[in-house]
């Protein structure tokens, strides 16, 4: 049996994906479950709903901001740090949701209807992008998927009657009754964002994670053991798609008011600043990767147009000098030749190394 064989073998049990990992590229690490007990998450949803009731107007929608900007950047890190696929439509899928629920509430459609169907809606646009665009590669994958948000950025721009063009359209803000439109609207994003993140822990962290990973780096080799690489692939693209409509349908909700250009290419930029500053195929990056995203905003807000260098400084400098993003900062502290010298690590090791 070739070397080949027998790495395939090791990280794939059937057809149906990975149900145990016998052996681990060292390219392709397994990843553990982050931890989540019971007491933390507790703690997490209580500071989650009790925040409408502690805070200023400014502060909440903040918040708010933080959390639509973390169920995006979700989407798009399946796309990008688990699935390895450089897909940059993200930002027009995220116009979708904001314009299609938008377009459904005017018509008379309850808004929370609305949010599955938009998903629906783009997660079907994401399959029909990535389907042409699945057999790129990197820069070229990159290129073509980007051409199709411009497309439908323009094809919004152009659809004066439906999304009023570069005029923009007002949204009708749902409200819970008896509360204010931007706690509710907090309110449902935090629940959404909770849902989102655990749906996902469970996914990622999963078979379908480990399935993605293997796809990721074995790529179409994976299909000579009966996984489809396609397939995956465009699973991804979908997820990635319908997670970007809902919380494009959330962002709208904020606005109170949306136009195309608000979805362009200054939009897809701070997304991938959250994927690559919070970590690529972290769990827990999209959040710090939209609160460090939240916080260029405020500090960059005077710079108008130069906004985009300011995030492409940002995207440079989390590439080159922390790979694994901020959520990664604690770990590279810990294994610091610094930190190891002041613990007595270093010495330790070589101890070991000399008795060996």
């Amino acid at each position: 049996m070739s070397e080949l064989s027998t790495r395939l073998e090791a990280e794939l049990a059937d057809e149906a994906g990975i149900e145990a990992t016998v052996a681990t590229p060292v390219e392709a690490p397994r990843r553990r479950r982050p931890l989540l007990t019971p007491a933390v998450l507790a703690v997490v949803v209580v500071a989650l709903y009790a925040l409408p009731f502690v805070v200023n107007s400014y502060v909440l929608f903040v918040a708010n901001l933080t959390l639509v900007y973390a169920i995006a950047t979700l989407g798009f890190d399946i796309l990008i740090g688990w699935s390895g696929q450089i897909g940059l439509a993200h930002a027009a899928l995220f116009a979708v949701g904001a314009f299609g629920s938008t377009i459904a509430v005017e018509r008379g459609m309850p808004f929370l209807v609305t949010l599955p169907l938009v998903a629906v809606l783009a997660a079907l646009m994401a399959v029909v992008i990535g389907f042409p665009a699945i057999r790129l590669t990197g820069f070229f994958l990159a290129i073509a998927t980007l051409a199709f948000g411009f497309v439908i950025i323009e094809a919004l721009t152009a659809a004066d009657g439906l999304t009023g063009g570069g005029a923009g359209k007002a949204v009708d803000v749902w409200t819970i009754p008896g509360i204010t439109g931007s706690a509710s609207t907090y309110f449902l994003t935090a629940t959404i964002a909770l849902v989102a993140f655990l749906l996902a822990r469970r996914a990622l962290y999963g078979r379908f994670g480990r399935t993605l990973q293997t796809v990721r780096h074995l790529g179409s080799l994976t299909g000579s053991l009966g996984v489809s690489t396609l397939r995956y692939r465009l699973v991804a693209f979908g997820i990635s798609g319908g997670i970007a409509a809902v919380a494009g349908a959330l962002y709208a909700q904020l606005q109170t008011f949306i136009f195309p250009a608000m979805f362009d290419f200054n939009l897809l930029v701070p997304f991938l600043v959250m994927v690559f500053v919070g970590g690529a195929g972290s769990l827990y990056g999209p959040i710090v990767g939209a609160a460090f995203a939240v916080v260029l905003v405020e500090l960059f807000q005077d710079l108008g147009d130069f906004q985009a260098i300011a995030y492409g400084l940002a995207l440079m400098l989390a590439i080159t000098v922390l790979r694994g993003g901020l959520v990664s900062l604690g770990r590279e502290v810990r294994d610091s030749r610094l930190v190891g010298r002041l613990t007595g690590r270093s010495a330790a090791r070589k101890g070991a190394v000399r008795r060996a």
